[in-house]
């Protein structure tokens, strides 16, 4: 029975109240086929390009200011520009095309220029752009207003290092100053369900779905439901696998979904990675794990697909967290909904798993399609037990004994009892920071299609600490969610180009003939019918999955780049 299941991955768990649980037995891994690399590498180059163009904006350059600083060069190199003050100001006028009020000189001999009304300051570093042009002006920049970072009230803040330290956290902080999730985007959490707790906002969760069919592996006395609370999923001794030693419930869902979305800034407990985003918890995993025919379902289901038996998801996920996996390569059921679901949209994250072995032996990480997450150390180098491997994108923090990954659990050994909090460690929660950072990048940009999502991770990850991780076994880097969301912000995504009122990067019959109504797909009756219109396509929803393409001689530029990186790196090697 175990080789034709799809088993639950393992974290280590210490309670925060000083409570010790024991390693649990690893219950699977994870793992991914590596991606072809060549446009992987030119996406990256390209989010590079637009993270170098939009450095110092902001995200959304919704800041104002109305003052610039404008550092003049010493008369002996300025030399006929060395001018009188009152020069100098009648030059940056006509330069700035405004007139500017000149206000105090600052410790480095720079001087305060006062703009004629408050502007945004990407505006306002334009008109800087104009000033520097000016011979006796060695630099002038807006003169930015700083804010303090936000920082959550939640009592047990002060122990997420994963949150917010600099070496091994994921730099929250200031991404959430950028952007703490919008509620149109929805993370899809696909696990062993989900308990009530004190620090879960009921309100942001939409309705999920049980969709164990087994009753026995279910144990909630019946198969599928609309019901994914968690019922438990203690074993006994060699029930699951034999010579496997009896396992208390792991509250597994719950602990994923506190770290993606706990109520934060409540004055209590934890600090979610996203806050406004919602949350549809999908059960799919019980006693003894999950059968992958289940998982596959419930996969398309989040996505907004139609499952037979089962009623629509009135809700898509735009993000689909998979903190679980089995041994062997991805298999077709797998990789067919995977690609169903990313042609919809739909970014999907995976475990790398917790053998210290490489990644392309499990799955779904070895599906293609998918973001697969490794994890690192509080001082930002590799853990003991993470799977690596060339098929990693990213890593993100996982815990380790010393240093854990504080997250929602339950007393309880078998049935819920009290709420927790406890210190867990495993490559779920290294996906679940990066299933959330992906959120925030979808609140800012809802254009960007799955593709551009992991390359904006990849290319604004940074480097790793040591050289127990590299970009050869651990991805590009440990996620830097404050670079990603200003990425997000500056990247072109697919817009609604047939003005359909569906986003190409979710509408599934591009070029809907102007007129005529669509479905939530984008798509029309004629489209759907076969009779005319862009989709492409025969009868019976046959409409051509297309999305839209870059087309930009900076692309090909890259390409060109691309490929004599590539040349480089085969040499190295």
């Amino acid at each position: 029975m175990a080789s034709a299941r799809t088993f639950l991955g393992i974290a280590g768990r210490t309670s925060a109240q000083g409570r010790s649980i024991a390693l649990t037995v690893n219950r699977g891994n994870h793992n991914k086929m590596r991606r072809q690399l060549l446009p992987r590498l030119v996406a990256g180059l390209f989010a590079v390009s637009l993270l170098v163009m939009v450095t110092g904006a902001g995200a959304g350059s919704a800041a104002l200011t109305n003052r610039l600083i404008v550092k003049f060069k010493p008369p002996a190199v300025a030399g006929d520009f060395a001018d009188t003050a009152a020069e100098r100001l009648e030059r940056l006028n006509a330069r700035a095309g405004m007139k500017l009020l000149r206000g105090r000189t600052l410790s480095d001999n720079s001087e305060i220029y006062v703009l004629p009304e408050w502007m945004p300051e990407d505006v306002a570093a334009g008109v800087a752009a104009r000033l520097a042009a000016e011979p006796a002006v060695e630099y002038a920049e807006a003169d930015r207003l700083r804010r303090p970072l936000f920082v959550p009230n939640d009592t047990l803040y002060v122990q997420q290092w994963n949150l917010f330290e600099d070496a091994g956290g994921v730099r929250l902080p200031d991404a959430w100053d950028q952007e703490r999730g919008a509620p149109n985007i929805i993370i899809a959490l696909l696990d062993n369900g989900i308990l009530d707790h004190g620090d879960l906002d009921p309100a942001r969760l939409v309705p999920g779905y049980d969709f164990i069919s087994d009753a026995g592996i279910a144990n909630d006395g019946d198969g599928r439901d609309a019901d994914p609370a968690d019922p438990g999923d203690w074993t006994a001794a060699g029930e699951c696998v034999s010579g496997e030693p009896a396992l208390p419930s792991s509250w597994h869902g719950t602990e994923v979904t506190g770290l993606v979305g706990a109520a934060t800034d409540n004055g209590a407990g934890i600090a979610g990675v996203t806050h406004g985003t919602r949350l549809l918890m999908v059960r799919v995993l019980g006693r003894c794990g999950g059968f992958t025919s289940d998982i596959v379902e419930a996969i398309r289901w989040a996505a907004g697909l139609p499952v037979p038996g089962v009623p629509d998801n009135a809700n898509p996920a735009r993000v689909i967290n998979l903190s679980f996996g089995g041994e062997g390569a991805c298999s077709r059921s797998e990789q067919n909904a995977i690609d169903d679901v990313n042609a919809r949209g739909t970014v999907v994250m995976a475990a790398a798993g917790n053998n210290a072995g490489d990644v392309s032996t499990t799955s779904p990480a070895s599906c293609r399609g998918v973001v697969t997450v490794a994890a690192t150390t509080r001082a930002g180098g590799k853990t003991a037990y993470t799977n690596t491997g060339a098929g990693v994108e990213v890593s993100a923090p996982g815990g380790d004994a010393g240093d854990g990954i504080l997250v929602l659990s339950n007393t309880g050994d078998t049935i819920p009892a009290v709420d927790d909090f406890l210190m867990a460690a495993g490559t779920s929660y290294s996906t679940a920071h990066v299933s959330g950072v992906a959120a925030l990048l979808l609140s800012v940009n809802a254009d960007l299609n799955p593709l551009q999502v992991a390359d904006i991770l990849a290319a604004s990850a940074r480097p790793f600490a040591d050289a127990s991780c590299n970009p050869s076994i651990c991805g590009s880097g440990i996620v830097d969610a404050s670079a990603a969301v200003q990425l997000a912000a500056a990247t072109q995504g697919e817009p609604d180009s047939d003005n359909d009122g569906v986003d190409d990067v979710v509408d599934l019959c591009p070029g809907t003939p102007a007129g005529e109504p669509v479905d939530a797909d984008g798509c029309s009756d004629s489209q759907l019918n076969g009779n005319g219109g862009g989709g492409g396509g025969g009868g019976g929803g046959g409409c051509t999955v297309s999305h839209a393409t870059v087309s930009d001689p900076l692309l090909l530029l890259l390409l060109i780049v691309a490929v004599v990186n590539l040349a480089a790196h085969r040499r190295r090697l």
